[in-house]
């Protein structure tokens, strides 16, 4: 046996020997299975939350590094779909699902996952609570932004002192509210021509004024009930003062969005002057095309003077439309000065100045109103170019 040899068969003894001694010499390591579970049953089913989750009964021989529930409007949905994410144990586990849509049917199991991949428990299957009036809504994720602008508006408006706000998550209705929902929620409630509805939370408050004249593009009463204008179903509520927008709000388990709401939402993770970039184009949004922002350019000056049906223009990145122009609207909070310190989930003043915040600007109004921090306020009176939207806590 040459030395080559020797060397090769001296190495292999020697390795051989260790692997005894460790008794860890394998072709391959100890194999990991997928995880297995199942799925408990879904509780505390509401419009638009619901609880439901799992127990891993063997973490398939690798530890767990993530497990939760997952769901979509399919069956056997993945963690590709939508998913809550649960800590790392064995065992049972409980999952808080938000952002759901009112009357709609959702497929669910429990996941978890581990080194060999992600293990499921059996597909169940709820329907969310319905939306009387059927309003539409879209997921507003908890996050923090500066609220407000550095830039001086071009007319006198209440300041917009930029300062830091943290929101939870909450659902906000992706249209402005119709003639036709308002309309209905109106006869629902026995509201008579008066607009007043005496068992509401402002009994002696006219929550809503017939539409007529140039602005006829809301509702009339007709026959003891109140009904859209023909042609005008799907147009956002005009006329409707602060108090009737907060009973709508109430009627449907929801509320108006605060100001700090309002403009989270509008911006949708943007810190430009609109949701759009630096410039609102008379293509995204109805509003007096003849005075566009700063030095913005628009391809047609002479605007539609009066609403548009709802969704008409291209929704923002949260899926929300209209957020800027069609019909300005009214928000929670009764005016104030902006604070300068962080805010979380600030409510905003109800008492005290009668007056009501309004944001972002209508069809009447130049592009600056339009923008997502401009902010002004009104008496809680009525017009042709207010209207508004509901928001709902998960």
């Amino acid at each position: 046996m040459n030395f080559k040899n020797k060397f090769q068969f001296s190495n292999f003894v020697l390795i051989g020997f260790v692997c005894v001694l460790l008794s860890s010499c394998k072709s391959e390591e100890t194999t990991i299975i997928l995880p297995l579970l199942t799925t408990t049953d879904v509780s505390n089913i509401s419009r638009y939350s619901a609880i439901s989750g799992g127990v891993i009964t063997s973490d398939g021989g690798g530890s767990i590094i993530e497990r939760g529930v997952c769901w979509s409007l399919t069956i056997n949905p993945t963690i590709e779909n939508n998913k809550t994410t649960n800590g790392t144990a064995i065992g049972p586990f409980e999952s808080s699902i938000t952002g759901l849509n009112s009357g709609t049917t959702y497929y669910i199991r429990a996941y978890a996952t581990n080194k060999a991949g992600t293990g499921y428990g059996s597909s169940s299957v709820f329907t969310t609570l319905n939306n009387p009036l059927d309003v539409k809504t879209a997921y507003m994720p908890a996050g923090t932004y500066t609220m407000g602008s550095a830039t001086n508006p071009k007319v006198p408006l209440p300041s917009e002192t930029p300062h830091q706000v943290t929101l939870s998550a909450f659902l906000m209705s992706k249209y402005e509210i119709t003639n036709t929902q308002y309309s209905t929620f109106l006869n629902k409630k026995g509201v008579g021509s008066d607009g007043i509805y005496s068992a509401g939370a402002y009994p002696t408050k006219v929550l809503i004024y017939a539409s007529s004249g140039e602005s006829d593009w809301g509702i009339h009463y007709v026959n003891s009930k109140w009904v859209p204008v023909s042609g005008y179903e799907n147009y956002p509520i005009i006329f409707v003062t602060w108090w009737g927008a907060m009973e709508f709000a109430n009627y449907v388990g929801g509320r108006l969005p605060t100001e700090s709401q309002w403009e989270y939402a509008c911006r949708a993770g943007t810190v430009s002057p609109f949701n759009t970039g630096t410039c609102l184009s008379n293509e995204q949004a109805n509003y007096d095309w003849s005075l566009p922002y700063g030095v913005c350019k628009n391809t047609v000056s002479t605007s539609l003077g009066k609403t548009q049906a709802v969704g008409s223009y291209s929704p923002n990145a949260w899926g929300l439309y209209d957020m800027h122009g069609n019909v300005s609207e009214w928000c929670y909070d009764a005016y104030d000065d902006y604070p300068t310190t962080p805010q979380i989930d600030p409510q905003g003043p109800i008492q005290g100045n009668a007056a009501r915040m309004i944001r972002g600007g209508s069809w009447s109004q130049s592009a600056d109103i339009c923008r997502s921090a401009a902010r002004f306020f009104s008496g809680n009176g009525y017009y042709d170019y207010n209207g508004f939207r509901v928001v709902f806590v998960p």
